[in-house]
Formats: C-alpha cells, structure tokens, sequence
C-alpha cells in the first residue's frame, strides 16, 4: 500500500520540515497544494521547482500528483494557461497528474443552482487532455460538486475521446449525493488513478450536501470496504489523507492536525494487514 498526503495541514511550513514530518510519519508521497505555500507558487521560477525536485528525492518521498486551484463550470482559456504552466512544473518534479475539479461547490440543497455550461467542460477538458499528453504528463478530475459521482464522469468519458484523463475518487464526495461506493466502482474503476481517504457523516440539516467531516475512523465512510475493493481490483496508486481543517471549521475545532497527520499511515496498514 503506498501513502500520500495533501499538503493542506502544512500551510505556514517550510518544505524541508513538510518533508522531515511526512516521511518521519511514514509517507510513501506527497500530494503538493499548489499556489498554497511560500514554495508551491506557479509564479516561481523553474530554479525553485529543481531544487524542491531534488530536496524531495533526498528525502526518500515523491510527488504523487499537483492540486490545481482549478474548477471549472465552462470553457476558460486562462484555465488552459495555468494548466500549461502546471504540466511544466510537474515535469521538474517527477509527478504526472494535475488535479482539478468539475463543477460548482454547492453546500445547500435550498440555495440557487449556479451555471454550468457542459459543452465548455468538455471542450476544455478535450483541450487540456491534448495538451498534457504533448508533456506526457495527465489530468486528474477529482470526483466532485456535480460531477462527484461516476455516473457523472462516466458520462464525460463517453461524451469526449479522453486519453490522458483519470479520476481521482475523493470517498466522500460520491456517497453525499446518495452513490454507493460499489456503483463509484463500477463506473470509474479502470479510470482511478488516485485516492483521497477522508472522513464524516452528514449534519443533522438534510439540506446541508457538504456532510460533516470527522476524524479516520470517526464517520461513517466505509473505508475499509473501499480499500478491500481497490485491492480485488488491482488498484497501484496512493491512498492520500486529505485533511482539510484549512477550511473545514469542525476539523479545526478539533486542534488535531499532526495527531491525524501520525496516525494515518497505521490506520491504514492495519487495514492492508487485515484485507491482504
């Protein structure tokens, strides 16, 4: 089993530290925020990228993939740009996807469904899928907002002559608009390419669609039974913590981050134990 995590709790980080406390936690990669840290900036020059490249490998982790801040819910040209920029980056630090998300966030089922021009998605998704197999590199759509469940992407997928195009199965996203872990799986499993292991349960408002994130463990995520099935299916890519207490107030309540951050890769070995 290969562990990643988001970079999200090591926002105020050096890189060196970020490095020192995941691979001291047990971390096989890093999945790098981008645009988030003093170091991850697109605005920086390759110089930077090649030393991070190097200070990375001497630590003994990889990148598992680049999280764009791109969302996209029609046709944007400057959402192509950042993306070129970023398939640069990726070449300098060894990693092959970019992850970007579909879509608007909604969080009430009682508010206004905003715009969203399908046709421009898929244009620019056929665009930049072009434009990172000429880097050899991917773009990874993390299922989300109105394309969170497979039957959602599946749909994409046969809409457009994607090639160079994976999934990333955030668990929870799909089961908050009612998709059971075995449908995500039936309409995404040859595409997932990476995952995000979070946790929750939804609030006690049925019109909150965001559910209620809690510690591992700590929800009603079937994590387990997600990991024996990417297991039966022959799945090779990282399972990532993503804790988002950046932004998520129950997660920063809980003043948690490093004791999440050094229990996860137990959690799931144990896991791998019992399931392999």
């Amino acid at each position: 089993m290969k562990l990643a995590i988001s970079t999200l709790p090591f926002r105020d980080w050096t890189l060196k530290n970020t490095l020192k406390c995941c691979r001291g936690a047990g971390y096989d990669a890093i999945e790098i925020r981008m645009d988030y840290h003093s170091w991850s900036g697109r605005s920086l020059p390759d110089s930077s990228y090649k030393a991070a490249a190097r200070e990375i490998e001497a630590s003994g982790l990889r990148v598992s993939n680049l999280g764009s801040g791109i969302v996209l819910n029609d046709y944007y040209e400057k959402d192509l740009m950042e993306l070129r920029r970023l398939l640069e980056i990726a070449g300098l630090l060894h990693t092959r996807g970019i992850r970007i998300m579909l879509g608007n966030i909604r969080l009430r089922a009682d508010a206004p469904a905003s715009r969203i021009d399908r046709e421009g998605i898929l244009r620019w998704l056929e665009e930049a899928d072009r434009l990172a197999g000429s880097y050899g590199r991917e773009i990874w759509v993390e299922t989300h907002n109105e394309f969170a469940t497979g039957k959602a992407l599946a749909v994409v997928y046969r809409e457009t002559s994607l090639k160079h195009t994976k999934v990333i199965w955030d668990i929870m996203h799909p089961l908050e608009q009612g998709e059971s872990v075995e449908e995500t799986m039936k309409f995404l499993g040859e595409h997932i390419v990476h995952v995000h292991i979070k946790d929750g349960l939804p609030w006690d408002d049925p019109d909150r669609l965001i559910w209620k994130y809690t510690r591992i463990g700590e929800g009603i995520i079937p994590i387990r039974q997600i990991v024996g099935m990417l297991y039966l299916a022959g799945y090779q890519g990282y399972y990532s913590l993503e804790w988002e207490s950046a932004w998520r107030g129950e997660l920063e309540a809980l003043q948690c981050d490093m004791q999440e951050v050094e229990t996860f890769p137990e959690f799931m070995k144990q896991l791998a134990a019992e399931i392999g």
